[in-house]
This record gives structure tokens, C-alpha cells and sequence, in this order.
């Protein structure tokens, strides 16, 4: 037997049936480019709807648009909508209690970095609420 020889078995198929360089396993799958469903769905949520609310109209994203037709109807007394609702709002409680327990500071130099930070936008905050575009 010559060391040049290749061996097979487990893991190692006889060249012959080896891909060949730039062929693909699978060649009638996914095309390359195409989007999985999870990016389709967060694209699509995020796209921009025209909404008139209490006579204003404003662009929001189709997901805040969903959130705020879905509070509307169990507001109304709409119960599967309450029903849809009501995990989301323990979801959702959670996080916003995480979110409020109070920062802690490793120094006062960082309390005094945030401290002007905060003051720096609230200067900002009046001069763009009366900008129109």
C-alpha cells in the first residue's frame, strides 16, 4: 500500500463523492440574500404608518401602530384583546421595574459627568421643540 493513498470510512467519503470546490450541498436552497422570516417580520414592523390621533396626524412604526389598536380595543371592553394584553403587561412591568431601581455610581466623578450631561440636555430640550422643519 502506498501512503498516498486516501483512506475512507467514517467522516471521510471516497473522493468521488466528495462537493466539489464552489458546489453546494444543497443547491436548490436558500438563495443567497434572501431574508429569514424574523428579519422580514422586525423589517416590516418598523416600517412608517401615517396615524391622525385626536386629530393630529403623525408617522409612527406599524409596531407602535399594532400596540396602540391592540390598547384601544381591550380599553374598549374588547376581552380576547384584554386577553392578548395581559401577558404583555406583565412582561413589560417587569422590565420597567428593572429599568427604574436607582443607578449606582462607582465615584462622584461620574455623578458629576451625569449631573452635567443632564444639564446639557435639559439646555438643549426648549430650543428644538420650537424648530419646525
Amino acid at each position: 500500500m502506498s501512503d498516498r493513498r486516501y483512506e475512507t470510512g467514517y467522516a471521510k467519503p471516497p473522493k468521488s463523492r466528495q462537493f466539489r470546490k464552489g458546489q453546494s450541498g444543497n443547491p436548490k436552497g436558500r438563495p443567497k440574500g434572501s431574508k429569514n422570516f424574523a428579519t422580514i417580520f422586525h423589517d416590516v414592523g418598523r416600517q412608517k404608518v401615517k396615524v391622525t390621533d385626536n386629530g393630529i396626524t403623525r408617522e409612527i412604526t406599524k409596531f407602535e401602530a399594532s400596540a396602540m389598536q391592540l390598547m384601544n380595543k381591550a380599553a374598549a371592553g374588547d376581552m380576547r384583546a384584554l386577553n392578548t394584553l395581559a401577558p404583555w403587561v406583565r412582561l413589560f412591568q417587569e422590565v420597567v421595574e428593572e429599568s427604574e431601581k436607582p443607578t449606582q455610581f462607582s465615584n462622584e466623578n461620574d455623578k458629576e459627568v451625569m449631573e452635567n450631561i443632564l444639564k446639557r440636555m435639559r439646555e438643549i430640550e426648549p430650543n428644538t421643540e420650537g424648530s419646525e422643519e
